[in-house]
């Protein structure tokens, strides 16, 4: 199932593992970018055929939008457990996210000039929010939530309908527990189209968000410049760094916690010190794999990529780690200190045996849409400034102007911008 081997920057284990991308068929972007082209042209009659061929919707006769009644009968048939799941969880994450509201400034000069920095939401969002093999729900709060707390005045949320044309009623429960009930039945490449460029009966939106498969990704990626998009989601991944006391058990299930998604692109690797506890971890995470029946869901992914690396030091595996900037990382050491000083690209880390990778997917209140494939190199995770749009106001006066017009327009003619330097120059 999973490989064990002597760490090294040269290991080919772990060169795989650094060339590991989710990748697109050549087919899918073709196909894409027929879908998009025809919901532009043809909109709700193009969208709606697309539903029928893909997923077997027929929005005519279901509706295109989630009705009052299919709210209520979820919030009767939802359990008191989930729901109060839901709103703990929801209490987390706003709290921790309200915390990252920017603020806007303002800075005073010479002569009497004012400079601002302004902060607003943007107008309209979309979240996908699949829904077919299972109701993601905490997909759907770590998107929504964010948006909501930045003041987003128009959200709506799209889903594949199931056979009989309704959304699983976890996911409509809490949509209308977070009040956000412009709940389209709509899905795919041809879903994403509609709010980004509007039809008959579908608002366009100014962003789109959320995971999904390869055609919806594909999507996402040839609509970016007409919308704004979140990120090009790729397989999940963790990387863990443990010392000579973490419990392989915990260790072992942390791994399994990401390779269960299942499409054998998933990267689930461990950091110990010794060649023995590999083998524990090993051990228990076949044990693990075989008394819970995850055998199946996790194979792929931990034949393609999963490793347990014995290394020679904590400064090793923490440097490897920088390099594979996983998704994931989890810091199961005594002294974790010195570790997470120095571990820089992370999606999000997370410390010590308690601090378990489905606390942040679920519930602590950080956001779980996080960078993948490498990219925590240089990009973050969702927050609320996906959400913002940040503005400068500039207030100069007659006299700060003359006093720097030379400036301003040495500067424009070093440019050849003439008529830069005229507009200055009119005003002295």
């Amino acid at each position: 199932m999973i490989q064990i081997s002597q760490f090294s920057f040269e290991n080919p284990r772990f060169l795989n593992l650094l060339g590991r991308r989710g990748g697109i068929p050549e087919e899918v972007e073709l196909t894409v970018k027929e879908i998009l082209q025809n919901v532009r042209k043809n909109g709700d009659r193009a969208l709606h055929a697309y539903m029928k061929k893909y997923d077997g919707a027929d929005i005519d006769k279901i509706g295109l939008l989630v009705s009052e009644e299919e709210f209520e009968n979820a919030r009767k048939k939802v359990s008191e457990p989930f729901k109060e799941a839901v709103r703990a969880a929801c209490d987390n994450l706003l709290c921790f996210h309200r915390k990252q509201l920017p603020e806007g400034y303002q800075e005073c000069g010479e002569d009497g000039v004012i400079l601002e920095r302004r902060y607003v939401p943007i107008n309209s969002a979309a979240v996908m929010v699949p829904g077919s093999m299972a109701p993601l729900v905490s997909t759907l709060c770590m998107n929504l939530i964010p948006a909501i707390v930045a003041g987003v005045p128009n959200l709506c949320i799209l889903t594949k309908p199931g056979k009989n044309g309704t959304i699983d009623e976890h996911l409509l429960y809490t949509a209308d527990y977070l009040g956000v009930r412009n709940y389209y039945k709509i899905s795919g490449a041809q879903g994403l189209a509609a709010v980004a460029y509007g039809t008959e009966t579908v608002k366009r939106v100014d962003a789109i968000l959320g995971p999904g498969n390869n055609y919806t990704q594909m999507a996402k990626k040839l609509l970016y410049g007409q919308v704004k998009i979140d990120a090009l989601a790729g397989p999940s991944e963790i990387a863990i760094i443990a010392d000579g006391n973490a419990s392989p058990t915990y260790i072992a299930a942390d791994l399994l916690s990401q390779a269960e998604h299942g499409t054998g692109f998933e990267a689930a690797t461990a950091f110990c010190p010794t060649l023995e506890q590999a083998r524990r971890i090993r051990d228990e995470l076949i044990r693990l794999s075989g008394e819970y029946g995850l055998s199946g869901a996790a194979a792929a992914s931990l034949e393609n990529y999963g490793d347990i690396f014995v290394t020679e030091s904590q400064e090793e595996a923490v440097e490897a780690v920088n390099r594979i900037a996983p998704e994931h990382a989890e810091l199961l050491l005594d002294n974790p200190e010195e570790a997470l000083r120095s571990l820089t690209n992370a999606g999000a880390v997370f410390v010590g045996a308690y601090s378990t990778e489905p606390v942040g997917d679920y519930f602590c209140g950080t956001n779980h849409i996080l960078p993948t494939c490498g990219t925590a190199r240089f990009s973050s995770g969702m927050s609320v400034q996906e959400f913002m749009r940040g503005y400068s106001v500039i207030r100069y006066t007659e006299a700060a102007l003359r006093k720097n017009a030379g400036h301003i327009t040495a500067l424009a003619e070093a440019e050849g911008m003439r008529a830069h330097a005229l507009a200055v120059q009119v005003r002295r």
